[in-house]
């Protein structure tokens, strides 16, 4: 039978019991996802122990929200970790990652697949942690396996959609990918890079391609499709950046491209077309791969998601395949009302003025 652990806020003295859990749920090249031993959640570009600093760290920066970690613990001794992270959305949170060692024996001390009673505790304190901060919704990426599934359909997230991630290798460089990308972009007609003013219509455009259910679910608004600014860690990193691109004629957007330079790992891709524009697929397509094809490091990744056929077929048509796919799920919670200053104002007003009347 599996002991009751107990989950409270990490501390500097988990530190180092933490550092082999994350270990051994380090994830590597050509291991299936749903392999025993690995970590339940574990969202792209995130590292469990910088965020477990920042969790723990005691002089807080103003006005940045910094992910939070629980930890879950028998006999003192950590046996699970759950961190979620702020969402560019205003009162949104994701769980970026969540792992529980096997405490049952006879395991020699492998991580134990879900679904997992000290899982299920640490996902929960997760939520209540969102709902302290007035959260709204707790967003999750899960694999799609059953077992990950039950998990949070139990602590009462819902589906939301599913997403696919295709890759392949950059092609070598040829004349035409070593022209710059303004040029590259005159063979599509429309195509230019993304302005400050382009928002509300990326956001209609978002609306009219996306699914209701997931529009609810996501809670995207016009600002969600600003440009960036860019950060210091961005100016920091080698070689990074975004490149955010807008098919725009007579005066409607009709597509957007992002492209993310990473200094490691694959390039990332993602596309918005609009259904009556569903030949742009295969062009930005193209127009990624030429812009990203002079680099000689990683490959190119591109998320779909299942309301996205015809770009899942310009992708199969250029060679990308399938690696990985992922469930979106949220949880609505419930945030507690809080009372208006003036309405306590109003009612000493009233109170006051009822006690004079009276006397």
């Amino acid at each position: 039978m599996q002991r009751q652990a107990t989950v409270s806020p990490a501390q500097w003295w988990h530190l180092t019991g933490l550092s082999r859990l994350i270990r051994d749920t380090r994830r590597r090249r050509g291991e299936p996802s749903d392999q025993a031993g690995k970590a339940i959640v574990w969202a792209p570009r995130w590292s469990p122990s910088l965020a477990l600093l920042q969790s723990v760290w005691t002089a807080p920066v103003p006005g940045v929200r910094v992910p939070l970690s629980y930890v879950a613990s028998n006999e003192k001794r950590p046996v699970g970790l759950g961190q979620i992270r702020p969402r560019r959305e205003p009162h949104q949170w994701e769980v970026a990652y969540l792992a529980v060692e096997a405490l049952a024996a006879g395991t020699n001390g492998s991580l134990r697949l879900v679904p997992d009673r000290n899982a299920a505790r640490l996902l929960g304190e997760l939520c209540d942690a969102a709902i302290a901060r007035h959260a709204d919704r707790v967003l999750a990426r899960v694999a799609d396996d059953g077992g990950r599934y039950e998990l949070f359909r139990q602590l009462g997230f819902s589906l939301a959609v599913r997403e696919y991630s295709y890759f392949r290798t950059l092609p070598p460089p040829s004349p035409e990918s070593a022209a710059p990308a303004q040029e590259l972009a005159k063979r599509i007609h429309g195509l230019r890079p993304q302005h400050g003013a382009d928002a509300p219509g990326l956001l209609r455009l978002y609306e009219k391609t996306t699914p209701k259910m997931i529009q609810l679910v996501e809670g995207k608004r016009s600002q969600s499709w600003d440009l960036m600014p860019v950060g210091i860690g961005l100016r920091l990193t080698r070689r990074s950046g975004v490149q955010r691109w807008v098919v725009e004629r007579d005066g409607e957007r009709l597509a957007w491209l992002q492209i993310q330079r990473l200094a490691r790992g694959p390039q990332q891709v993602r596309i918005l077309v609009d259904d009556r524009a569903g030949e742009l697929n295969q062009s930005l397509v193209d127009f990624a791969l030429d812009v990203l094809g002079p680099q000689e490091v990683g490959g190119v990744m591109v998320r779909v998601r299942e309301h996205q056929p015809r770009l899942i077929a310009a992708l199969e048509a250029t060679q990308f395949f399938l690696v990985d796919a992922q469930l979106l799920m949220a949880k609505m919670l419930a945030t507690p009302v809080l009372r208006p200053r003036f309405g306590r104002v109003l009612e000493k007003v009233v109170y006051s003025y009822l006690s004079a009347f009276a006397a």
